[in-house]
């Protein structure tokens, strides 16, 4: 029950590869996730410096183990 009919001429079998629409919408919605992302992870690490520089905790709950404790 193999997928290859014929041994003497094989090929690739690619889903959606021969669209060119679909290659562009699945690297742009990579593009935008990654973009995404990172920009989530820019603001997260502002925030979290300013709060150290403020010295106020950075996230609620109680302070992990090596964190310093809050002024």
């Amino acid at each position: 029950m193999s997928p290859i009919s014929d041994w003497d001429t094989p090929g690739a079998v690619f889903t959606g590869a021969d669209s060119t629409a679909l290659l562009v919408v699945f690297v742009v919605l990579g593009m935008l996730a990654l973009i995404g992302f990172m920009a989530r992870m820019l603001q997260h690490e502002n925030h979290a410096y300013a709060q150290m520089i403020n010295h106020e905790p950075v996230e609620r709950g109680p302070a992990a183990e090596g964190e310093p404790p809050v002024y």
